[in-house]
C-alpha cells in the first residue's frame, strides 16, 4: 500500500484540484440572491387560529433555473401550517424544525409565487420579519445565499367564528319571531319598507306617482323604525381571563379571546338591528370606552378599540369598573358584562358592585367557566382520586358563587367559554321583547 501511494497522489491531487475549480465555477455562475427581486404579501387583518397566507413573489433574472431556499423570521405566537415546495405545492411543515422547514422551488424564467401558510395564537399586532434567500449552483456544489432586511405587519382579531350564521339569522323572518318586531308608522319615518294601496285617510305625502302610473291605482309607501336599545358590552380583561381553556383548533384561546368573540358577534347583530352599542373593558379599573352608537362603522370602531387586549395581572375591580362606566354613561343601557365568579372570599362583594350598579343599569352578568375542570369533576380525565376530589371542590364553589350572585336581582349566565355568544344573544332578544333597557 505504501508502494501504490505515491502514484496516486498526483491523480487525488488533480481530482481535488477540479472539484475546487467546478466549485469556484459553480459559484460564479451563481448570481447572489441579493440581486433577485423579492416582493411579500401577506393580509392586513386575519382572524385568531385563522389560517391566512403569505406569499412572496420572485422575479428569478439571471437565476432562472435554479433551485431556491427562502426562509423568514416570524412572531413566536405564529405557527406554520403548510410550506411551498413547489408552484402551487404545499406540504406539511418540517417535523422538528422550529421555522417549519424553508419554501422551495426551482425557478423557472418567469416570475413565481412561495407561498406559505400561518396560523397565529395570540391576538394583537405581530410581523414577519428578513428575508434569508439561499441559491443552489447550476452544478449542485455551491449555495449562495443573502438576507433581505424589512418587516411587515399583521393585525389578528377577534375571529368572530359564528357571526355569519347569526346575521343570515337575524335577517331571516324567525328572527323577528323571536322578538325583532317592526314598528309601522305614518308620519316622521326613518326607512322605507313596502309598497301597499291607498286606503281612506293616508297621508298625501306618501303618496308614490310612479307606482300609480305603473299599476294605475293609488299606491302609498310604508315606512319601518327598529325597536332599538343602547348596550354596552362590558368585558373584563383582568387576571382570571388569562386562563388558556380550549384544545383542538382552538388550542391556547383564553377565556378573554372567548369573551371578545362572543361579545364582539353580540355587537355586530344587535347594530345590525338598529341598536347603540359600546363596549367597555376593565380590570382594576375602566382601561377602554367606547361611547354607544349606531351604524354598521361602529362595528369597526369596536373592533378596533379591542382587538389587541391582553389578559393583565391585575385583580378585577366590578364595583369600580361599574362607576368609572357610570361617569361616561349617565343615560340607562343594557349592561352584557362577560367575566367570571370572583374567588369565595369576593364573590359578597362582586354581588353588592353588580345590586348597586343594576339600580342605573339593566345587567346580564355572563360567567365563563374552565372546561378543564369540569371534565376533571365529571370523570372525563384520567386522573388521581385527590385531584378529582378538587376538582369537585371547584365546581361547588362556583356554584355557590352562582348562587349568591344570583341573588342580586340580576341575570346570570354561565357556560363554557366556546359557547357563551348564544345564551348572550337570547338574553339580549329577551331584553328587546320586554322593552329594552
Amino acid at each position: 500500500m505504501a508502494q501504490v501511494a505515491p502514484a496516486v497522489g498526483p491523480y487525488l491531487l488533480a481530482a481535488d484540484l477540479g472539484l475546487l475549480l467546478a466549485a469556484a465555477a459553480d459559484f460564479l455562475l451563481t448570481p447572489s440572491p441579493a440581486r433577485l427581486s423579492v416582493a411579500r404579501r401577506l393580509p392586513e387583518r386575519a382572524g385568531l387560529a385563522q389560517a391566512f397566507e403569505r406569499c412572496a413573489r420572485i422575479e428569478p433574472g439571471p437565476a432562472a433555473g435554479l433551485v431556491l431556499e427562502l426562509r423568514e423570521e416570524f412572531a413566536p405566537a405564529f405557527e406554520v401550517v403548510a410550506r411551498c415546495l413547489g408552484p402551487g405545492e404545499l406540504r406539511p411543515p418540517r417535523p422538528g424544525d422550529p421555522t417549519g422547514g424553508p419554501d422551495r422551488a426551482r425557478l423557472p424564467s418567469a416570475a413565481i409565487d412561495l407561498c406559505r401558510t400561518y396560523v397565529s395564537r395570540r391576538r394583537g399586532v405581530h410581523a414577519l420579519g428578513d428575508l434569508r434567500l439561499r441559491l443552489r449552483g447550476p452544478l449542485g456544489l455551491v449555495w449562495r445565499q443573502a438576507r433581505l432586511s424589512g418587516e411587515q405587519r399583521i393585525a389578528i382579531e377577534p375571529p368572530l367564528l359564528g357571526l355569519e350564521r347569526t346575521l343570515r339569522l337575524a335577517a331571516s323572518e324567525r328572527w323577528h319571531d323571536l322578538g325583532l318586531r317592526r314598528l309601522r308608522r305614518r308620519g316622521g319615518l326613518t326607512e322605507f319598507e313596502s309598497l301597499r294601496e291607498y286606503v281612506h285617510g293616508d297621508d298625501l305625502r306618501l303618496f308614490d306617482w310612479k307606482a300609480f302610473a305603473r299599476r294605475g291605482r293609488p299606491i302609498v309607501r310604508e315606512f319601518q323604525e327598529e325597536r332599538g336599545q343602547e348596550l354596552i358590552v362590558l368585558i373584563d380583561v383582568g387576571r382570571r381571563m388569562g386562563t388558556t381553556t380550549a384544545v383542538g383548533e382552538e388550542r391556547g384561546w383564553s377565556k378573554l379571546d372567548h369573551a371578545l368573540d362572543a361579545g364582539l358577534e353580540l355587537a355586530a347583530v344587535a347594530l345590525e338591528s338598529g341598536d347603540r352599542v359600546g363596549v367597555a373593558l376593565f380590570d382594576s379599573r375602566l382601561r377602554v370606552y367606547v361611547a354607544p352608537a349606531k351604524g354598521r362603522r361602529q362595528l369597526g370602531r369596536l373592533r378596533e378599540a379591542v382587538f389587541d387586549a391582553q389578559a393583565s395581572s391585575r385583580e378585577s375591580d366590578v364595583a369600580r369598573a361599574l362607576r368609572e362606566l357610570s361617569v361616561q354613561h349617565r343615560r340607562r343601557a343594557l349592561l352584557a358584562l362577560i367575566t367570571d365568579v370572583a374567588d369565595p372570599l369576593s364573590v359578597e362583594r362582586q354581588r353588592r358592585a353588580l345590586r348597586a350598579g343594576s339600580k342605573r343599569h339593566r345587567i346580564v352578568l355572563a360567567t365563563l367557566d374552565d372546561p378543564s375542570i369540569r371534565r376533571a369533576a365529571a370523570g372525563e380525565l384520567a386522573l388521581e382520586p385527590a385531584v378529582r376530589a378538587s376538582a369537585l371542590h371547584l365546581v361547588e364553589e362556583r356554584a355557590r358563587g352562582l348562587r349568591e350572585l344570583r341573588r342580586a336581582g340580576l341575570r346570570v349566565l354561565d357556560s363554557l367559554p366556546a359557547e357563551a355568544a348564544g345564551p348572550l344573544l337570547a338574553a339580549w332578544l329577551d331584553a328587546r321583547r320586554s322593552g329594552g333597557a
